[in-house]
């Protein structure tokens, strides 16, 4: 197979057998890793091109008027064809195409092998977020200047496939061997490639040297128990001394670091010296050497990320002890270690180490993978043959076996939990991958690094854990620290989902091929004599799991239909939520009570069983590692039942006073699946001892931490208000950029208000004054919403009235749930406007004239309907406090302020911030939002008055650098 003609076509719409005709034939042919001959034409399709078409592809009707037909285009085309193997970009639509014009012309229909490079994308890129065409060829710097016209397409997709070929062509022989097993069941014809691929390894194996070793791949894989893996950097025996420490005290170091003339200005590209920034640095080691938690709010462009790594590196040094770095997201997370801390370590006259962790479950698990591999894959199981193939391919690409670096498709969320690090399943030193094991190997990082970088939610899970997951630390900065008790609430909370428990339901049955039944066939090879013992309990089992699984159905369809009757849309992940307590199934609903009693029972019982299997091993004999193995795994499906029976039981017969308890449901998919949630009330309790009292220092800094310019509400939600005085500290400190001259904010006078007037009519107004903006900025506009269900109505209703206007919308969770693809999109854009809910108020960074207008829809006020803000706000009316001004405004104000920040990301940015609120000007707390912003210019009026001042201000240049 090394004759190929990759293919695309521009049609009329979907469906050939419905009358939908190519309009436009892209071919380009590759022979023996060549680009021999490329094709493209219009075809005249005997009807009208729909307007979406022309608008999709820039192809009209005049253009295909004197285009030849398909009759008088198609011989050419087979020519190529001819002996060729057929790839395309989602290959099934070109070819239903294909085959559809072949019989419409009285030809045979096309037999040959077909390739989708979609597919192959996704097996040899598992890293990719996106298997877009656009995004593959923006990613690889592919040039593809006309997407949606069909050369264009094509020889974009003849390059990528070319990669991939390249791709394979390096992958080592046992990847390429065992991806075969998987796809021998794949519609496409990716088998006979790969087939032809081990062909040519196997022509390829050098002989043995003089010394007896190969010299092929061993360079570049550590090929081990039939697993291909990247090699990694071996680590000294021993841990390193740690270099002498610094003795100089730190002001002087601060000055000979950031003097003009030191290195770090020239590795650290924009770099220039600001007051705020060393200000900072300064109050953060101060309060390292004093004992003190300091609270920072540092406005946009202060650079606070080398505000606080400097104090942190100089003073992990000068104390021989670690500082741990906490941040929310993984993007902070990444930039830190990846970006910011190689630019340090070029610059700083001293050495030091950092590392990064994350919790246990981030990490494959290298033992259960193989396992898995083992385990048989039902026909129609395509999605986990095909997630199964990129963790191959991935395996001889990562060096940290960490899960965020996948693009994983639902079918692989559900399997990571099969093979994912757990302390559970773990056999330690005993297992042949421990020397491997992509977590002891982070762990082994940790422990040695002055900087461990961190994410809150690991953070939290050594409290629960009484610190055992990170090294001892005394000293820490949290970043983003606003995020703070959301993550505690979360992580010290429980969950669990009915899709979750049918998986362990599915792996935990003793059907042929399963982990149990290749279990029990393990321990009686080893322990003839016990056989009829281990078949009396597979077979109490297998009576056992069918009446399990439809009592499990049961109820969750109980749960779904109850859920779904009440449910309210609070988020923007498209679920449906309703709260509950006890007494909410009582009466009729009882059953569901009595459903999870039955469940409870059952698994129970089926778990009791498994264990009984597990018991035939003798205490006192050391079983061959194939049957320990599939004991650990065995043992912690066991443990998994059994914590499921215990969260039912929490969840359904006995909630917990101090949680507040709530379902969510998908109300827009076909799932029917229920996720069940719990909270704690209190998250001050749990962060004011186990971590402010216990720790010298803690750092936490955030662009938004006040409400009104006062520390107040965070210092009562950490539960720092309990600690003495002396050991709590707040510095704020202004961003230096000129926001009078570089911003406007406008709230007009006129607009109807949120929930006073129909909806129906301020929906009209907000569709309005948002086309008005977009209009006057020429796109370049990020629209902020608290609610996805408006923002849906808002979309569609703008796109059908700037269809013939250059503007392209994009949608979060319309056009892609993938946050940084769409950030991404509307940069690339020149007329792009940005719809986006509560993930999009924050970590967007687009500076420059891409983002010149940022429109903010409604205040945005937690649902009142919300059930950890409804439990929350009873238990501060029943302490005699007012919930709306002790939590619902403050929560609001720091979202605001992080919305309105997405603005003005540099010195030189210039923009207008539209508020379609008037609350923010008319109500009584209005001033809070407006007190705790930015010294914007604010401007208030009618809509028609400020949306003419929104161009002429853009217009405007900059004024000279601050």
């Amino acid at each position: 197979m090394n004759r190929f003609i990759v293919v695309d076509f521009e049609t009329t719409g979907s469906h050939p057998r419905q009358g939908d005709s190519i309009i436009q034939i892209g071919a380009v042919a590759i022979d023996d890793g060549q680009i021999t001959e490329s094709y493209s034409t219009l075809i005249n399709p005997g009807q009208p091109i729909p307007p979406f078409i022309t608008q999709l592809t820039g192809i009209t009707d005049d253009m295909v008027a004197d285009a030849p037909t398909l009759e008088e285009a198609l011989p050419r085309f087979l020519r190529m064809l001819d002996g060729r193997a057929f790839v395309a970009h989602n290959a099934a639509f070109d070819l239903q195409f294909l085959q559809e014009a072949l019989l419409s012309q009285g030809y045979y229909t096309f037999d040959g092998y077909v390739l989708d490079t979609v597919e192959l994308s996704r097996f040899l890129m598992p890293m990719q977020n996106s298997y877009r065409l656009g995004e593959l060829a923006d990613d690889l710097q592919i040039e593809h200047d006309r997407p949606h016209q069909a050369d264009s397409d094509a020889m974009a997709t003849a390059r990528l496939f070319l990669h991939l070929l390249d791709i394979l062509r390096q992958l080592p022989l046992v990847t390429v061997q065992r991806l075969q097993m998987l796809v021998s069941s794949f519609r496409t014809d990716i088998d006979v490639l790969l087939r032809h691929i081990e062909m040519e390894k196997l022509a390829e194996v050098p002989l043995l040297d003089e010394s007896g070793t190969k010299t092929d791949e061993s360079e570049l894989w550590d090929v081990y128990r039939q697993l291909a893996l990247r090699k990694r950097e071996g680590r000294a025996k021993t841990p390193l001394e740690r270099a002498e420490p610094l003795t100089k005290p730190f002001a002087e170091m601060l000055e000979q670091m950031l003097d003009e003339k030191a290195a770090l200005g020239r590795s650290l590209p924009g770099y220039q010296r600001r007051e705020a920034q060393e200000a900072m640095m300064r109050a953060i080691h101060d309060a390292m050497s004093d004992g003190a938690h300091l609270l920072v709010e540092a406005g946009t462009g202060t650079g606070k990320s080398l505000a606080y790594l400097l104090p942190s590196i100089v003073w992990a040094k000068q104390h021989r002890e670690p500082v741990v770095i906490s941040t929310h997201t993984i993007h902070l997370q990444e930039q830190l270690f990846h970006k910011d801390i190689p630019a340090l370590k070029q610059s700083l006259p001293f050495d030091f180490t950092a590392a990064t962790l994350k919790g246990r479950g981030n990490y494959l698990c290298l033992r259960k993978f193989e396992q898995s591999l083992e385990e048989p894959v039902e026909g129609n199981s395509q999605e986990l043959r095909l997630v199964k193939g990129q963790m191959l391919t991935w395996l001889t690409q990562t060096e940290t076996g960490d899960v965020e670096e996948l693009s994983l498709p639902a079918a692989g969320q559900l399997y990571w939990q099969q093979v994912k690090s757990d302390a559970a399943s773990c056999l330690h030193r005993n297992c042949p991958w421990f020397s491997r094991c992509y977590y002891f190997q982070a762990r082994e990082r940790a422990r040695d690094a002055d900087i461990l970088i961190v994410n809150h939610a690991l953070l939290i899970s050594d409290l629960q854990a009484e610190n055992r997951i990170l090294p001892p630390y005394e000293t820490a900065v949290i970043d983003e620290a606003h995020h703070l008790e959301e993550i505690a609430t979360a992580h010290l909370g429980k969950q669990l989902s009915t899709a979750g428990m049918m998986f362990l339901l599915d792996r935990a049955a003793a059907e042929e091929g399963s982990v149990v039944r290749r279990f029990a066939a393990e321990l009686q090879d080893w322990q003839a004599e016990d056989g009829g013992r281990v078949a009396e309990t597979l077979a109490e089992m297998d009576k056992l799991f069918p009446a399990l699984r439809e009592k499990a159905l049961q109820m969750t369809q109980l749960l779904y239909q109850w859920a779904a009757d009440r449910g309210e849309e609070t988020t923007d992940t498209g679920r449906e939520t309703v709260r509950y307590r006890k007494e909410s199934f009582s009466g009729r609903h009882e059953r569901i009570r009595r459903a999870a009693r039955r469940v409870i029972e059952a698994l129970t019982a089926y778990a009791a069983s498994m264990d009984r299997l597990l018991q035939c091993i003798p205490a006192d004999e050391k079983p061959p590692y194939e049957l320990r193995s599939l004991r650990t795994d065995v043992s912690g499906l066991v443990d998994e039942l059994q914590e499921t029976a215990e969260l039912l039981h929490f969840f359904l017969l006995e909630p917990d006073a101090e949680y507040v308890c709530w379902m969510e449901v998908e109300a827009r998919t076909p799932r029917k699946h229920v996720y069940l949630h719990a909270a704690p009330l209190k998250v001050a309790d749990a962060l004011a001892h186990p971590l402010f009292a216990a720790k010298r220092s803690l750092i936490l800094t955030s662009a938004t931490l006040t409400v009104k310019n006062s520390f107040a509400y965070m210092i009562e939600r950490f539960g720092l208000d309990r600690m003495p005085e002396e050991r709590v500290r707040t510095l704020a400190l202004p961003s230096p950029f000129a926001y009078e001259e570089q911003g406007l904010l406008f709230i007009p006078s006129d607009f109807p208000a949120p929930g006073k007037e129909s909806d129906e009519h301020y929906l009209e107004a907000v569709v309005q004054g948002c086309l008005d903006v977009i209009r006057a900025a020429g796109g370049r506009t990020l629209i902020l919403f608290t609610s996805h269900s408006m923002l849906r109505q808002v979309y569609q209703a703008m796109k059908e009235q700037l269809a013939d206007e250059p503007y392209t919308l994009l949608g979060h969770g319309i056009d892609s749930s993938n946050r940084s693809k769409l950030v991404r999109l509307f940069q690339r854009l020149e007329h792009g406007v940005l719809l986006g809910t509560s993930s999009f108020w924050e970590g967007v960074d687009i500076p420059g004239e891409a983002l010149s207008c940022l429109v903010i829809v409604r205040l945005p006020f937690t649902p009142p309907n919300h059930p950890v803000y409804q439990g929350r706000a009873e238990q501060l009316k029943a302490d005699g406090k007012n919930a709306f001004m002790s939590l619902a405004l403050p929560q609001a104000v720091i979202q605001f302020k992080q919305g309105v920040g997405r603005l003005i990301r540099h010195h030189l940015d210039r923009g207008v911030v539209v508020v379609f609120d008037g609350r923010i000007v008319e109500s009584r707390y209005g001033r809070a939002f407006l007190q705790s912003l930015p010294p914007f210019q604010v401007q208030t009026g009618t809509w028609p008055e400020l949306r003419e001042r929104i161009g002429p201000f853009l217009a405007q240049e900059t004024g000279t650098e601050l």
